[in-house]
């Protein structure tokens, strides 16, 4: 029976720091702690406020990486079908310099079929892809000082295709990459 009420007088004591801390937030922490209301006279460690850990940015690792133009390092971060369309999505960093991609020359190549699929037009006939440059023709990165994310959307192979090749002008291709569905 001594030990229940031991028990709960340390539950008690233990509350009350709580709340005293909570209510003198602003004030740094003593190391030990024996005047709170309650208090059984037994001094104990003032417990440190947890401290937050920074939010974690989970970034997917690149499925492939090539040497691009002008100094580029190319990560390949997306292919994958949604519905009929096929969005590849790829990282240029490193570079020093001026890439212009045109899209008449971007492609995927079916690995089942050797079929060639251009990059997709919406119905006024602009490319679906980003970032255009004004001409509307090409994409390039939008800073050459940070990683650029450059992506297309393509008709999507058949369900049959498990891996594409991609080939973008002046970046070595991207050969049998797996099509996520």
């Amino acid at each position: 029976m001594p030990y229940r009420i031991l028990i709960a007088a340390m539950a008690a004591a233990t509350l009350a720091a709580c709340s005293v801390r909570q209510e003198n937030a602003s004030q740094p922490a003593a190391d030990t702690a024996t005047d709170a209301p309650g208090d059984t006279g037994v001094a104990r460690e003032a417990v440190p406020a947890p401290t937050p850990s920074p939010a974690v940015t989970a970034v997917a690792p690149a499925i492939q990486t090539q040497p691009g133009p002008e100094g580029n390092t190319v990560a390949l971060n997306k292919v994958a079908v949604t519905g009929d369309i096929l969005t590849v999505s790829m990282t240029f960093s490193g570079g020093s310099c001026c890439v212009h991609l045109p899209l008449d020359e971007v492609s995927v190549i079916d690995d089942a079929t050797s079929q060639r699929i251009s990059v997709l037009k919406d119905n006024s006939g602009k490319w679906i892809a980003a970032p255009l440059e004004t001409s509307g023709k090409s994409v390039g990165p939008d800073s050459f000082s940070k990683p650029s994310v450059i992506w297309f959307k393509f008709p999507a192979p058949p369900a049959t295709s498990k891996t594409v090749s991609i080939t973008v002008p002046g970046v070595a291709p991207f050969d049998a990459v797996p099509v996520t569905r």
